[in-house]
């Protein structure tokens, strides 16, 4: 699928857009993407993650979000008073029809967005640093999804 499509998809059904940093989208994508490769044995995007210093990031989704007629990113104030960068649904016409996006990978960001949507950041971050690709992984390196879903997989307490 492409990214575009994911980042839309999360900009509109997301409950709380004004929580739509780039971060916090970026990681949405990684567990739509980690998800997929649990359930289909494939990501949604074509991301190559790497698990920096903040975690499953790379800077992918910003610039898809720069490219496209569709999103745009407006600075904004987080809690504490600090800037930071939201990404927003600027245009709905024609984005998508229900056949672009198949069942299974709706599910799976369905999924993702109830998953995380009551989370605060912090929370957020602990889970996503939670999962086994974060969790399993030395920093700095690459992050094989569709190989760590499989070792995942053959452990015996994956359910």
């Amino acid at each position: 699928m492409k990214l575009e499509l994911i980042i839309i998809y999360f900009c509109k059904y997301y409950p709380y857009t004004n929580e739509l940093s780039n971060s916090r989208l970026t990681k949405l994508v990684y567990l739509a993407d980690w998800f997929s490769c649990l359930l289909k044995g494939k990501q949604m995007s074509e991301i190559l993650w790497l698990f920096n210093h903040y975690g499953p990031y790379v800077n992918d989704v910003l610039e898809e979000v720069n490219k496209s007629n569709y999103l745009d990113v407006e600075m904004d104030f987080n809690f504490y008073g600090s800037p930071k960068y939201v990404i927003k649904l600027i245009n709905e016409n024609n984005i998508f029809s229900e056949e672009v996006i198949s069942q299974d990978d709706k599910r799976i960001l369905d999924f993702v967005i109830s998953k995380t949507k009551t989370m605060h950041y912090n929370s957020f971050i602990d889970y996503v640093y939670s999962t086994y690709p974060v969790s399993s992984s030395q920093r700095y390196n690459n992050l094989n999804l569709i190989d760590l879903a499989q070792e995942y997989k053959s452990n015996s307490s994956y359910i």
